[in-house]
């Protein structure tokens, strides 16, 4: 049985900046609480990447499940206990020993990985050295399949990042049939010869138990104990509030405050969200009867739903809908439309109106307010119609998923055309608008990067600093004549540039250190002569020094671009020549 390890270094990243998770967050808090219960088995190891010590560490399960624990309950960020809790986490990622890779091992992201280029090099990296899988939980593919919902800067950093993904990993677990079958369309579209293995992970699980909310945490105009419906969601132009709340005022102007019980809107605001928040300022009914709730725990959140008289969920795209699992989880209906995965969440229990249709939302939500005996009948059917499982189910099915032997795919770099005899540019990708997608070698050259020395993309190319930095090249084919490498390299405007480096060829020792001198804001190409090489990973390491301990991470040299070709292809090396002068060519001694 192979291990099961996850990374934990975006889950951090989040928790450094937030407190009270919400959608992916809150998942990968529920299953790691969940996997790693004290006096339990614990299903899966805990790595996370220390900045500070510039590998993957041991992380403290006990210091994780406190990081959880302090985050569902909610609370202000600067908190004393909660500040402690950074501190020793601050410790820890100092001080912990490394964490050791094993062949096989299944290394896991939860879900935000990849936003963040260079933990998926990391993991990239971790994968070639020690042959372990990459896998990943998917969650969605919100920005490509909706992109009017999503900023243009997310659809363009989601586009990147998916295609990043699909580059990279191994197999994907997918929360939904629907976001599976998402994640096998996309993904087709951009490597047609790649199949990626995708299992299914249902999030058809109730969030753990917590202590009741205080009196305090209620909201002021609930404590009277006034009947309310629940609605919990991000205010976005995807979940389209606006619908909801047009049918809200639909019911208060046909049937008076006296009948219409309050709305209750539990959710930060985020894309788009000014006509809705516009829309509950100007209507006089929403003002009295709309309560906009932010930043609710876990404990607070229980009791709202426990204490609803049903729950609506309109969005016009999912990838599993976690609130209606929630509401049925504690027992209470909810409405949603009948589209993606939410008839997977709601399952036969659920009430759906036709989407995006307000006449039915209200006739549906007027039913259920007008007739307590039929809330009263249809929430008795729940556990005939639905199973909840435990977050414990769903981490022993996500194992069980990620145990199954599947074929294996191709190295990364060797997943794009690598062009023999073209230049390969450094620059920020382009990616076009959809429906047109990022050709996937628009992302060769981040998957030829190694180490932590790079820095992040740049629009022109990708800089380097002190520390280990490398090109890994694919070989197709061997060489028997040799190679010729040329390198596009720039000093920094601040300071000239000593470019040191090294070829290590297939399956042989490193070659001798060549050395080039770039004065301060100039850049040169730089022509390296390799000899006959076997097919497979040509190494080129760069020397560019150690960092002093607290020195600050300042560019080195800069990388715009390079071009490989055999020795005896004249042709590419003359069509190189004609766009640039000034080449200089390094030789072994």
């Amino acid at each position: 049985m192979p291990r099961f390890v996850v990374d934990l270094t975006e889950l951090l990243d989040f928790l450094r900046s937030f407190r009270t998770p919400m959608g992916v967050a809150r998942v990968q808090m529920a299953l790691l609480d969940a996997a790693l219960a004290p006096g339990r088995e614990p299903l899966f190891e805990v790595t996370a990447f220390s900045a500070r010590q510039g590998r993957f560490i041991q992380f403290p399960t006990a210091l994780l499940l406190a990081l959880i624990q302090g985050g569902r309950q909610g609370g202000r960020v600067d908190e004393p206990a909660w500040l402690a809790l950074h501190e020793a986490e601050a410790a820890a990622c100092d001080e912990a020993p490394a964490f050791t890779f094993h062949p096989g091992d299944r290394l896991l992201a939860l879900g935000l990985t990849g936003r963040n280029p260079a933990q998926l090099r990391r993991l990239r990296e971790v994968r070639q050295a020690h042959r372990v899988l990459v896998c990943v939980l998917f969650y969605d593919a919100i920005p490509l399949a909706t992109p009017e919902h999503c900023a243009a800067s997310l659809t363009r950093s989601f586009t990147e990042h998916f295609l990043g993904l699909c580059l990279q990993m191994d197999r994907a677990v997918a929360i939904s049939a629907c976001s599976a079958q998402d994640f096998r369309l996309w993904q087709r579209r951009l490597l047609p010869h790649l199949d990626i293995p995708v299992g299914i992970m249902p999030l058809d699980a109730r969030f753990p138990a917590l202590a009741e909310a205080t009196t305090a945490e209620w909201p002021e105009r609930l404590r009277d104990g006034r009947p309310f419906v629940l609605c919990v969601a991000t205010i976005e132009s995807r979940k389209n509030h606006a619908l909801l709340l047009h049918a809200w005022l639909t019911l208060l102007r046909r049937h008076g405050d006296a009948v219409i019980p309050d709305l209750v809107l539990v959710g930060r605001p985020g894309f788009q969200a000014e006509p809705v928040l516009h829309l509950l300022e100007a209507a006089p009914e929403l003002r009295r009867r709309v309560i906009h709730l932010q930043d609710v725990g876990d404990a607070l959140l229980a009791e709202l739903y426990g204490r609803c008289l049903f729950t609506v969920f309109n969005s016009f795209y999912e990838g599993w809908g976690l609130p209606v699992t929630e509401a049925l989880a504690h027992g209470k209906i909810p409405l949603t439309p009948d589209h993606t995965s939410l008839r997977e969440a709601g399952g036969a229990a659920a009430q759906y109106f036709s989407p995006q249709s307000e006449p039915e939302l209200a006739d549906l939500a007027w039913s259920l307010i007008r007739d307590p005996a039929l809330r009263a009948r249809l929430e008795a059917k729940i556990p005939e119609r639905i199973r909840i499982r435990d977050w414990r189910e769903v981490a022993e099915g996500l194992i069980a998923t990620l145990a199954v032997t599947a074929p294996t795919l191709p190295e990364p770099a060797w997943r794009v055309f690598f062009p023999m005899g073209e230049r390969i540019g450094f620059e920020a990708p382009v990616v076009p608008d959809l429906p047109a997608l990022m050709p996937p070698g628009h992302l060769l050259h981040q998957l030829l990067c190694e180490g932590e020395g790079w820095v992040a993309q740049d629009r022109w190319g990708i800089g380097a600093t002190g520390g280990p930095v490398a090109l890994r090249l694919p070989l197709v084919e061997p060489a028997p004549e040799g190679l010729v490498l040329t390198l596009e390299i720039a000093a920094p405007d601040t300071a000239p540039a000593q470019v040191r480096l090294r070829v290590r060829r297939p399956g042989e020792a490193p070659g001798p250190w060549l050395a080039e001198e770039l004065p301060a804001g100039q850049g040169r190409p730089i022509r390296v002569e390799i000899p006959a090489c076997h097919a497979g990973d040509l190494l080129v390491e760069f020397d560019t020094g150690l960092m002093a301990p607290g020195e600050a991470r300042q560019v080195r040299i800069f990388f715009t671009g390079l071009m490989l070709c055999t020795a005896s292809n004249h042709d590419a090396q003359l069509r190189y020549l004609s766009a640039r002068s000034g080449v200089r060519t390094l030789r072994p001694a």
